[in-house]
């Protein structure tokens, strides 16, 4: 994220300085222009804008407005930049409690009542699996829940848990990385 912020950081300086700046300028020309202030130097309002406008000619006075401006921006950024980065760790917490949970299920059912148990929990596992391929994370398709009930659930539970466990621990690359690397288990689950 901190790649992204000093990139955004430099395309607003650039547009500042290109177009932003000179476009105020122009702007003030034309508004003494067409007020007629050139005119009638010697009143106040002219007097006035006559220096301000001598003065935003003054290359110092833009480089130091550029980058006074360009600081700004930047910070402002970076703050909106870190706020959204900081949700989307929330949201990958969360998402790492709730296959936690799930996990705990799946391994706490055993003997006959796996089955039944995988039927009526399917629909939260699944949200799970759309939650995290939401973030970018590999999870098994529908296809594990035709898989012998005990397999299944192993398999289930062991992902869910080990990729959740990276998730609460804030280790999210480690955790896209493991869960893939659990996708030749499930493939081979499937050819069965």
């Amino acid at each position: 994220m901190q790649s992204y912020s000093t990139w955004v950081r430099q395309v607003a300086v650039g547009a500042f300085s290109v177009f932003v700046f000179p476009l105020a300028v122009d702007f003030l020309k034309r508004m003494a222009e067409n007020a007629g202030i050139y005119d009638r130097p010697g009143e106040a309002a002219g007097t006035v804008l006559n220096f301000f406008l001598s003065l935003s000619q003054q290359t110092w006075l833009r480089v130091t407005a550029l980058t006074l401006g360009a600081f700004v921006a930047g910070l402002l950024l970076e703050r909106r930049l870190q706020k959204l980065d900081r949700s989307r760790t929330e949201e990958r917490k969360d998402l790492g409690f709730e296959m936690i949970k799930f996990g705990n299920q799946l391994r706490g059912h055993t003997g006959q009542l796996q089955g039944e148990f995988m039927s009526r929990a399917r629909r939260n596992i699944v949200s799970c699996f759309a939650t995290a391929r939401k973030f970018g994370i590999w999870a098994p398709n529908d296809r594990i829940f035709s898989v012998h009930p005990p397999r299944a659930m192993d398999l289930i539970a062991d992902y869910l848990m080990d990729v959740g466990t990276m998730l609460i621990d804030g280790h999210f690359s480690e955790a896209k990385q493991h869960a893939k690397s659990r996708k030749a288990a499930f493939t081979s689950v499937y050819a069965k």
